[in-house]
């Protein structure tokens, strides 16, 4: 077995023993350059021995450790916890200094309440209308295991910078004529950020800002202004900005190669240490160790229990593999007995319909051997006048919504079929066109209305891997049968749809209840935020889905409560409630109504809060620096690490013990941040146990993730939420009262 030495991108150091003197005023001075204090926790143990009338909502100024005359000297000891939001500010203004001293832009990020350095890297930019900067967070932090400070040093993945300014962009061309063009032209609402130059001593400098904002100082010059790329700006230009790993999630049904993620993260970090904290001056800001990355301490290491990554599959097999597992059948196949596929696809594809259904329902290259072997029941087709040519291939819905209601007014739909349409789709969901995207939900939601559930499937990228499986060969000269991936995704997500279960959790019935609460910013609608509430017991059976707006807490208490009687009515009252949320849950403003609901049914039971943090390019990551050549830094699935302050750090990818890796198949997904706490019960510590449990029920949900045999790091009680809280803002006519919310027709 491999040696395994695992490390953390963080870099530990020590604060003054000593206390430090900073100096503080209650009036601002514009010589003394000061530093303000608006919050009283910023405010530092002692400050009433020099301002005993000072109230919380008053303002203080500071030049830290600076002297300035006129301002009042303060001992500040650095190792009192009460001084730590006061200190990560001073150290927060030294890093700022210090990058931009070293010519790097910088760059503060209100959610991390850090610095984020820009380094410019035109490598491996395609774009050569934009220039790429890579984007670093070096966050201060407190490690609360090993107890002493440390800088979390993340990677932020790059980002493009427009090399037309603001005032390049929104000039019209000489020749555009705008009473007869129909062309479109740049607006300023295409411009929401940019990169600013500006001229400060003689000297040039760089501001990173909102465009609205900078707009309205009066020196301000769009000429030195250059738009930071966004959706919207990326698509009014003609081009796709989703990173690698959005792509590669996007495309999970598809055969890939993944690219390993550790590698090239750790690279960038590395590099980066190298180049700017790795010397003298900044360990005389910060004495961080001269050895680098923090190496785990061992007694902060954990592992799922070896069972957790078992599933099991029809017939009782067990397999720890959802690729090769799903070959035993499902766990339990779909109820309906006449299942019909009813297919929509352009005029001009199909010879590809034809093919898709022949595979489906006869199998491909024997190694996918047919939807039924998927979902245990037999499938057939539809007749002739239940199957869709549409014309328009850039917007199909008006076709597909008038031949719906047709053959429903025709009453052409069976009562006793149950039908289940196959879309081949000329448009991704992922189109850059928002109009274009917004084809993909108008027709699955034409069909929903008539109880339709809907498998799609992008008619070029299927055309693409049908080619290179006809044209290219293995390294051992055999035929390749990607395409054989893509059909088993669609098969399970299929039985799922259908009220099936392609596979389970491979653990005994406990009777408590699990419920994932998930979120997502739609950047597209006037909706914010907007969740919604899965409910599962402990093997991963489905039971139902609510769907809420950001601020409708009581709705969300209500789902939960609803949860806990639909629960109650067929497996008797739960021992405990365990809520898994896509945030840290505020105690005083949200749970205190879910623990009303509870009180309400007269349940008294433990609730346990385990925040389930979806971020990962401003949180920590964990590598294995072993002897781990053949998966590159890459963690054994399962490894977790306690972080302290009941934070743990879990990987969740299929690097197994004598289990053999394939990167077409597998992916490698990061860790996962993960919170635990128990709000109805203060008064002690969770025990040891119930901790190791909880963790491993997070690793075991993200083990049945049935739109992909593809291993996820995230689980479902976050992941399924999130994908309903994405689509239903594309949704007109339908709502939560007349959705379907006892199958999983979302995948």
């Amino acid at each position: 077995m491999p040696t395994e030495n695992l490390f953390l991108n963080t870099l530990a150091f020590e604060f003054p023993k000593e206390p430090v003197t900073f100096y503080f005023s209650d009036t601002d001075s514009k010589d003394a350059h000061f530093t303000y204090l608006k919050s009283n926790t910023l405010f530092p143990v002692g400050i009433e021995t020099l301002y005993s009338d000072l109230k919380n909502n008053d303002t203080l100024y500071t030049s830290y450790d600076r002297l300035v005359e006129e301002a009042k000297p303060l001992a500040i000891d650095f190792n009192n916890p009460a001084n730590y939001y006061l200190i990560k500010r001073y150290y927060n203004d030294k890093i700022d200094f210090y990058l931009r001293s070293k010519g790097l832009i910088t760059e503060f990020n209100r959610y991390s309440n850090s610095y984020q350095a820009w380094v410019f890297c035109n490598k491996d930019n395609s774009r050569k209308d934009c220039n790429q900067y890579d984007r670093f967070t070096l966050k201060l932090d407190f490690d609360h295991f090993n107890r002493h400070p440390q800088l979390v040093l993340s990677y932020d993945r790059p980002t493009l910078v427009y090399t037309k300014s603001v005032a390049e962009l929104l000039k019209p061309d000489n020749s555009f004529d705008p009473f007869t063009s129909d062309t479109p032209q740049a607006g300023a609402e295409l411009v929401k950020r940019v990169l600013y130059s500006y001229k400060h001593n003689e000297q040039i400098r760089y501001k990173i800002d909102k465009f609205k904002y900078l707009a309205q100082k009066p020196r301000f010059s769009s000429e030195y202004a250059y738009p930071i790329m966004n959706r919207k700006l990326a698509a009014f230009i003609g081009f796709d900005d989703e990173t690698e790993e959005q792509k590669e999630d996007n495309n999970i049904q598809y055969a890939q190669k993944s690219k390993n993620r550790y590698k090239k993260y750790y690279d960038k970090i590395n590099t980066f240490y190298k180049n700017y904290l790795d010397n003298d001056d900044f360990r005389a800001i910060f004495p961080i160790d001269k050895n680098g990355f923090s190496w785990v301490n061992k007694m902060q290491l954990g592992h799922t229990k070896s069972s957790s990554k078992d599933l099991v599959f029809g017939g009782g097999a067990t397999n720890f593999n959802p690729q090769m597992g799903v070959n035993s059948g499902p766990f339990i196949a779909t109820p309906y007995t006449d299942i019909k596929l009813i297919f929509i696809y352009a005029k001009d594809d199909l010879s590809a319909a034809r093919d898709l259904l022949k595979y489906l329902l006869d199998g491909y290259k024997d190694f996918f051997k047919g939807v039924k072997k998927y979902t245990g029941k037999d499938i057939t087709f539809a007749p002739k006048d239940l199957h869709l040519q549409f014309v328009n291939k850039n917007s199909p819905f008006a076709e597909v919504d008038e031949f719906l209601m047709d053959a429903s007014k025709s009453n052409k739909f069976q009562a006793d079929t149950r039908y289940l349409a196959i879309y081949l789709t000329p448009i991704s969901k992922h189109a850059t066109d928002k109009e274009a995207r917004k084809v993909y939900y108008k027709v699955k939601e034409a069909l929903l209305k008539y109880q339709i559930a809907s498998q799609c499937i992008e008619t070029q990228k299927m055309l693409a891997v049908l080619q290179n499986d006809s044209t290219n060969t293995d390294k051992q000269g055999r035929p390749l049968k990607n395409f054989a991936y893509t059909l088993q995704n669609m098969a399970i997500a299929i039985n799922a749809k259908l009220g099936g279960t392609p596979w389970r959790i491979n653990t005994e019935k406990q009777n408590e209840l699990i419920v994932g609460v998930g979120a997502f910013k739609n950047t597209e609608t006037n909706v914010q935020y907007i969740g919604s509430a899965f409910s599962f017991d402990n093997t991963g059976s489905f039971n139902s889905f609510e769907y809420f707006q950001k601020d409708e807490l009581r709705e969300l208490a209500g789902s939960i409560q609803n949860a806990v009687i639909n629960f109650a009515q067929v497996n008797g009252k739960p021992e405990r409630l365990i809520i898994h949320y896509y945030k840290e849950m505020s105690l005083v403003r949200e749970y205190p109504l879910i623990e009303q609901a509870l009180q309400s049914l007269g349940l008294d039971i433990p609730v346990y809060i385990v925040t389930i943090f979806k971020t990962e390019s401003e949180d920590f990551v964990l590598f294995d620096g072993g002897d781990n050549n053949y998966f590159d830094l890459m963690p054994y699935s399962g490894r977790y690490v306690n972080l302290g302050n009941k934070t743990y750090l879990l990987c969740n990818n299929t690097r197994y013990e004598n289990a053999v890796f394939n990167n077409w198949f597998e992916s490698f997904p990061f860790p996962v941040k993960i919170k635990i706490e128990c709000p109805s019960d203060t008064t002690q510590e969770i025990d040891t146990s119930t901790i190791a449990n909880l963790i491993d029920q997070v690793y075991q949900f993200s083990r049945i993730y049935w739109k992909s045999v593809k291993q996820q790091n995230l689980p479902v009680t976050i992941k399924y939420p999130e994908m309903i809280a994405q689509m239903m803002p594309y949704f007109n006519s339908l709502n939560i009262e007349s959705l379907d919310t006892k199958h999983l027709w979302f995948l």
